[in-house]
């Protein structure tokens, strides 16, 4: 959330420079698995369903140039438009795969039902007591953390700046412009700034308006070793969901823990999500745990997420994208880049106004 628009905006000539606040990007968008899945998470949204899912469609569509961008011209990401596959294994189950069908038929994202042995030709190790399964084959799977390198060397390319250990503690006008002083006391100066700190945007003192905006929710993860790859497509159900990283890895996940904001692990959850796996697909119960590990997503108090100006003069946010940080990401930042750059941002504006909550 921080990264991609710095690029975009080095790339348009302004001096950029990224305060991180570790000793490199380990926050939400690093502890992701990367699905890039806008039908299979339509149904975790209620509110401005409309303009949500256009928002995720079109961001898989930016999605695709990237992808081949970054394979191209910087590094390996793992892009996989491998589809993924619904799984239902008892009748109540089907419903939410249901609601998928919906989705992508609705948003022109090839969605196929399959019989059982359609499912298992696919994916020959999943587990053949199948009620239910539903293809989606225009969604895709990238690896986060390598998109997060890609981008840094892009920015560096680009000519930015990243400056690592450095925290935002408060930001205060001065005349027409910032400053911004980092908890270990450096203060910088700037003419425009993006607040892409997750859920802790609102704990930067002079953004009180984001106080309670956003909220933490936890997810624990695990990281199989897999050098058969098992599978080809993610596969999901409402228990787990698994992406095959194709390099003889596999991530399972995840826990939604509301309100949680450590990065903890417990081996009782991750014993639970890897015999969650083991239900879907059975080799995975001889599969080596590599690591495993916890983020914390950045919830809004509606679903949707924040992009645009704050009520200080200069100062914006890219932030509250929950679940679907990755597969957002081009879109919010080419947004948020047209913002500052003062060009026509399209038809979202309205719907992920950071302002909406100034009154609430």
């Amino acid at each position: 959330m921080g990264l991609w628009p710095a690029v975009l905006l080095a790339r348009e000539g302004c001096a950029v420079t990224v305060l991180e606040a570790n000793r490199a990007s380990i926050g939400a968008s690093w502890a992701a698995a990367g699905m890039l899945a806008p039908a299979s998470e339509a149904g975790h949204h209620a509110a401005s369903p409309g303009a949500l899912d256009a928002f995720r469609v079109y961001s898989l569509g930016l999605w695709q140039d990237w992808a081949a961008h970054f394979e191209k011209n910087v590094q390996d990401i793992n892009w996989r438009p491998c589809g993924v596959l619904h799984t239902a294994f008892e009748a109540a189950s089907k419903v939410h795969l249901e609601s998928c069908f919906e989705a992508a038929k609705r948003l022109d994202l090839s969605p196929s039902w399959l019989t059982r042995n359609e499912a298992v030709r696919r994916e020959p190790n999943l587990n053949p007591a199948l009620h239910s399964a539903l293809m989606i084959g225009a969604e895709a799977s990238v690896n986060p953390r390598l998109v997060l390198i890609a981008l840094q060397k892009m920015l560096i390319a680009a000519g930015g700046k990243i400056i690592n250990n450095h925290k935002v503690a408060s930001v205060d006008p001065v005349n027409s412009s910032l400053d911004v002083m980092c908890a270990n006391g450096e203060t910088f100066n700037a003419e425009r700034l993006i607040i892409a700190a997750g859920f802790q945007c609102g704990a930067i003192s002079g953004l009180d308006e984001l106080t309670s905006a956003l909220r933490p929710v936890k997810g624990q993860m695990l990281l199989l070793d897999t050098p058969q790859n098992p599978l080809q497509a993610v596969i999901r159900n409402q228990h787990c969901y698994l992406v095959p990283r194709g390099n003889g890895q596999t991530v399972i996940g995840a826990t939604s823990e509301p309100g949680r904001d450590d990065v903890l692990t417990d081996e009782e959850t991750l014993n639970q999500l890897h015999g969650k796996a083991t239900k879907t697909v059975a080799v995975l119960s001889e599969a080596t745990r590599l690591s495993g590990w916890a983020g914390v997503r950045p919830q809004s108090k509606d679903g949707l997420p924040l992009i645009g100006p704050l009520g200080m003069a200069g100062v914006y946010i890219n932030g509250g994208h929950y679940r679907n940080g990755v597969l957002m990401a081009p879109a919010s930042a080419k947004m948020l880049c047209d913002m500052v750059l003062e060009r026509q941002t399209g038809p979202f504006n309205d719907a992920f106004d950071p302002g909406r909550f100034a009154s609430c």
